[in-house]
């Protein structure tokens, strides 16, 4: 049964992928599209003779997933003397992947073109980041020889229930699974459940924990901003990596707090700054004063600052008193949870964090973090945090342990990988 289920799949992979790339096309991120033409052949898996014999080959779905191996990726190949490869879905993804090795976009995941990348590219192994299951491309290793680990990886219950509907295609497709290193406990558990994985599953956390480091770039900027304005002194309230519908949310709860806290300043930095006008618009129903941050000084009387520059996010969290991280309020499913406990700040976050899941519940079990899910809310725990100064403070060491308490996953990955190749 799994045969005609993989070759089902691998019918409709060209479909889907075509269909991926319209609703690119008919979206505001189109500009994400211009290259398709020249990016063909990389993703029909042609030229894989260009890449490094032997290559520890880390595959990584984007910008953040490349990022999140950044260590181990280099590491790994160190430790067994081979050239590295980073393969990613997206261009930004390639383009990062290229500060630390061979790197070039995903084949498609068709058995024909997977196939091909790998009988040119004859990689030493494959390591699969997060939550990229690809059937056709984890056969095409198995059929090839080429040991396959999961690293970093996740599996929510929808995905699991589905994965279980098709168990035939995924015990042959995680055949030439040597080990799957996930996140958490409960994303383990999950993963011991599939099919052809219930004794090659441990847990050694999240990369991405050791990868969060503080970042100086902007913070200068940011000061000299806010000391050319009428802000400096005041209280900030930074909502990073939002997203539309979560703007209503945070405006509101902004606003509530400002009757308590006059001098309550809001910062909202978008995920995606092509969509501000959106943020703009919410703003202006709720009779705002805001300005962006490429105006290049805030105006007097004004409590609300739009970031419109990418990278600086980080030297915002920095001089701030309380955060909210976005994509926690819609379906996202949340950022980086930990960025503000960098600076020891206390973070807010809506319900919705899956792809966060250890951090936030880290967060909230040591209440350096905190659940809000309405505007009343959100409110009630920024006045809580800054009307009371022993609140904060403990909000803010909490934060900062939680963060140093879920390190070491990158150590704890090379351990697992090279004890079964070495």
């Amino acid at each position: 049964m799994g045969y005609p289920l993989l070759f089902i799949y691998s019918l409709l992979a060209p479909a889907i992928a075509a269909l991926y790339a319209l609703y690119f096309l008919l979206s505001p991120r189109r500009s994400l599209m211009k290259a398709l033409a020249g990016e063909l052949g990389e993703r029909l898996g042609l030229g894989g003779e260009a890449c490094p014999p032997g290559a520890v080959w880390v595959h990584a779905a984007s910008l953040g997933e490349v990022k999140a191996v950044a260590k181990l990726a280099p590491a790994l190949a160190e430790t067994l003397s081979a050239p590295l490869l980073i393969t990613s879905s997206t261009a930004s993804g390639r383009a990062e992947g290229s500060k630390l090795g061979a790197a070039r976009l995903a084949p498609l995941d068709f058995y024909p073109a997977a196939a091909n990348f790998i009988s040119k590219a004859r990689p030493r192994m494959l390591v699969v980041v997060e939550t990229e299951i690809w059937p056709a491309t984890l056969l095409a290793a198995a059929r090839a020889g080429v040991p396959v680990f999961m690293v970093n990886a996740r599996l929510s219950e929808s995905t699991l229930s589905l994965y279980r509907l098709l168990s035939p295609l995924t015990r042959l497709a995680f055949s030439g699974v040597k080990q799957v290193l996930a996140q958490s406990a409960s994303d383990a558990a999950r993963f011991r459940l599939l099919a052809g994985l219930e004794n090659k599953v441990t847990q050694t956390g999240n990369l991405k924990h050791d990868m969060l480091g503080g970042s100086a770039a902007g913070q200068d900027k940011v000061r000299e901003f806010l000391e050319a304005s009428d802000w400096s002194g005041c209280p900030l309230f930074v909502a990073g990596s939002t997203h539309p519908q979560e703007d209503p949310v945070i405006i509101e709860a902004w606003l509530a707090a400002r009757k308590t806290v006059p001098h309550l300043k809001l910062v909202m930095v978008p995920r995606h700054p092509e969509r501000l006008a959106e943020t703009e618009a919410v703003l202006k129903t709720h009779r705002a004063h805001f300005t962006r941050w490429s105006a290049h000084i805030v105006p007097a009387g004004t409590g609300c600052l739009l970031v419109d520059a990418m990278g600086l996010l980080q030297a915002f969290y920095a001089v701030s008193q309380v955060c909210f991280v976005g994509g926690t309020l819609d379906d996202t499913g949340g950022h980086n949870l930990l960025e503000p406990a960098l600076f020891s700040k206390p973070a807010l976050f809506g319900p919705n964090y899956r792809n966060a899941r250890q951090a936030g519940e880290a967060l909230i079990k040591e209440k350096g973090g905190f659940l809000v899910e309405t505007a009343p809310a959100m409110a009630e725990k920024i006045l809580l945090l800054l009307t009371n100064p022993a609140e904060l403070s403990a909000a803010k060491e909490s934060a900062a342990r939680t963060l140093s308490g879920l390190r070491g996953a990158t150590a704890k990955t090379i351990t697992s990988i090279t004890s079964l190749l070495l």
